[in-house]
């Protein structure tokens, strides 16, 4: 009895498959996956950043000559004319060893931009247009502020951190 349950059970089960099979293949319904592709071609250049700085000569401070003027441009173009495709934003750093003895003011076109721990906020350099930025350093050595009894001889360095501004 069990024998003849399962092969009804069976047979019953293969006709409901067949008529499911057949309804799906009349009613048009079809089973897949697709897949597409697509091919971009791009031809791209990096910007050239392009940050020039040109300077004087150095100047010698003495206990004698205590103030020097240190002059010095920041341009986004090059000798071949090659004008910055990027907006830039960059500070200007002050490296010195004895900073109680030493002391900075730096200016753009005449007027005296302030320092914080001996570094400037950002400045903007643009780009596609010509544009150079002109500053002055000046520097001022104070003996009397040392505790040392000979006079120092250090190089004072300054530094110009750029960044490319996001388009």
């Amino acid at each position: 009895m069990n024998l003849k349950k399962d092969k009804n059970t069976r047979i019953l089960t293969l006709i409901t498959v067949t008529i499911i099979v057949l309804i799906l293949f009349f009613t048009g319904y079809s089973l897949g996956k697709g897949f597409t592709s697509t091919k971009i071609n791009a031809k791209t250049q990096i910007a050239k950043p392009i940050l020039v700085v040109e300077n004087n000569p150095s100047i010698d401070i003495t206990a004698l000559k205590n103030t020097g003027n240190y002059d010095f441009k920041i341009k986004n173009y090059n000798e071949k004319e090659e004008i910055n495709q990027i907006m830039l934003k960059y500070y200007i750093e002050i490296i010195s060893k004895y900073n109680e003895t030493i002391t900075f003011k730096i200016y753009k076109d005449g007027k005296e931009i302030p320092l914080e721990n001996n570094k400037t906020q950002e400045i903007l350099l643009a780009n596609n247009t010509k544009e150079e930025q002109n500053y002055k350093l000046e520097i001022n050595y104070d003996k009397n502020k040392s505790n040392l009894k000979e006079d120092i001889i250090q190089d004072v360095q300054i530094k110009i951190h750029s960044e490319q501004i996001k388009a």
